[in-house]
């Protein structure tokens, strides 16, 4: 039989690599679907019922752990095989719960190692409903505590979920970053270290003073050399670089 697999990443080149890896080496593999978005494959998912779901991680509009949120909500019981750029991005909460992942660019040696597993899995084990959503469950609750990251403060550290910044801004030697959802904090980290500390996340760094968190950007308004982030009621008017705001269009 037929696997059926759908792919979900938002760069075209790396869905024709995969799906090209995926057929050049097993004749048993279809690929169904290739998708950009979490929407689409939300949408494709419940459609074709894949037997595997190639996924990236970080995604305009999405990640990867938004359609698993999703998903979790229908009776659909697919094999999740992650499909990510960052090493350290979530691994070992991957590893822990049972679901696989590629590094990119991919390895065709790793690639089938993987379906070698699902293989395996599918001769020897009879799946239920309920064990993609208690698998996905054990996945986001330790996700959930590896997000937190850290910033040195004057007076101690500072530990924060990445998705509570909405942007960050140089002051000096300093940082202050500013929240969503709770007043800002001054951290001693120059923006340099911030930039670092961040690298592995949906940020990008429009200007020598600012940093902003891609999955809030609404607006590139290259008149006016701004970026508009927004959530839920905050909405911020970043100062950019012109270089910046012309990559960050055409990424």
């Amino acid at each position: 039989m037929k696997i059926r697999t759908i792919i979900v990443d938002d760069e075209p080149n790396s869905r024709e690599m995969l799906e090209h890896l995926l057929l050049a080496t097993n004749n048993d593999i279809e690929v169904i679907d290739k998708c950009e978005n979490v929407d689409t494959a939300f949408s494709a998912i419940k459609e074709h019922k894949p037997d595997i779901i190639f996924l990236d991680i970080e995604m305009p509009g999405g990640s990867g752990f938004d359609l698993i949120h999703k998903l979790q909500e229908t009776p659909l019981n697919p094999t999740v095989i992650f499909v990510t750029a960052y090493n350290q991005f979530a691994i070992k909460a991957i590893k822990y719960s049972a679901f696989d992942y590629l590094l990119k660019p991919i390895d065709i040696d790793d690639l089938n190692d993987a379906l070698d597993r699902y293989r395996k899995k599918v001769r020897e084990t009879t799946s239920s409903s309920e064990s993609f959503r208690s698998n996905a469950q054990k996945f986001l609750e330790h996700v959930g505590s590896m997000q937190k990251i850290k910033f040195s403060m004057r007076n101690g550290s500072l530990f924060v979920d990445p998705d509570e910044i909405v942007w960050c801004e140089a002051s000096g030697s300093y940082t202050i970053i500013h929240f969503h959802n709770k007043k800002d904090e001054v951290v001693s980290v120059s923006m340099k270290e911030v930039e670092q500390i961040l690298s592995n996340l949906s940020f990008f760094r429009v200007s020598r003073s600012a940093i902003i968190n891609l999955r809030y950007l609404t607006r590139v308004d290259r008149r006016n050399k701004i970026c508009i982030v927004q959530k839920d009621d905050v909405i911020c008017k970043v100062k950019s670089s012109p270089q910046q705001l012309k990559l960050l269009e055409s990424s």
